[in-house]
């Protein structure tokens, strides 16, 4: 198992070398979102898109956005 520095350290390895601090920033960003929904999903935590329209709607339903 790596440790979370080298995660952090490959995946920045893999920018450009002209990248700016945005751009890593960024990319660290996504890879630590993809990870964390990559474990949702192998958790099971997840809604089908039926669940999660109906959840909006309620979510929303003070809105009169049509």
């Amino acid at each position: 198992m790596t440790s979370k520095k080298q995660e952090i350290l490959a995946t920045v390895n893999t920018l450009p070398d002209d990248t700016t601090w945005d751009d890593a920033i960024y990319t660290l960003y996504l890879h630590s979102k993809l990870q964390k929904s990559q474990e949702d999903i192998k958790n099971g935590r997840v809604m089908t898109v039926k669940e999660s329209k109906e959840r909006m709607r309620k979510k929303y339903a003070s809105f009169d956005v049509k």
